[in-house]
């Protein structure tokens, strides 16, 4: 509201400006009435408003050119408002783009490093399974030796046993 106040007064005081002016370069051009009037003689109300009206016509078509210039202005501006507004919605238009282009980028990076770690882990799971089977292997291989060689013991042991007694009768026999 102040703003529109300081630019009424604004107008008003270059308006008044403008007449001061025109009625300082038409002065000669008036009749005796009007130059009374100029001069603060005349007191007829009548005359007044007369010359008061002769006076109003510049004043009234220098305030419409005036007018017509900021309304021309502000067509002007209003324009450049809607250009600008397109071209702000354009670059957030690509903005919004740009920004989806590397979120999709940067979710493609992360599906593929998932992807690879999923295939290690698969090599991994197959590895472990092969070195468990390898182990049950050896494991097996091993209890097997084990028993071969506790039987082995066993006959060694039989085997060792006849012969101490074979030895023993031999030479009960020799005596």
């Amino acid at each position: 509201m102040a703003t529109e106040i300081d630019f009424l007064r604004d107008q008003n005081q270059r308006l008044n400006e403008v007449l001061r002016r025109y009625q300082m370069e038409n002065f000669f051009k008036y009749s005796s009435i009007q130059k009374s009037v100029f001069k603060g003689v005349a007191g007829d109300t009548v005359e007044n408003s007369v010359v008061d009206q002769s006076f109003l016509v510049p004043l009234i078509t220098e305030y419409d050119k005036h007018l017509e210039e900021l309304n021309g202005q502000l067509k002007y501006y209003q324009k450049q408002m809607g250009e600008m507004k397109l071209q702000l919605e354009n670059v957030i238009k690509e903005n919004e783009r740009s920004e989806l282009s590397r979120q999709k980028l940067h979710t493609q990076e992360l599906l593929s490093q998932l992807e690879m770690a999923n295939e290690k882990v698969v090599e991994n799971e197959k590895l472990i399974v092969e070195h468990q089977e390898k182990s049950n292997r050896l494991q097996k291989r091993l209890s097997e030796a084990e028993q071969r060689a506790a039987s082995a013991s066993q006959q060694l042991s039989a085997i060792t046993v006849q012969r101490r007694k074979a030895a023993s009768m031999m030479n009960l026999e020799n005596i």
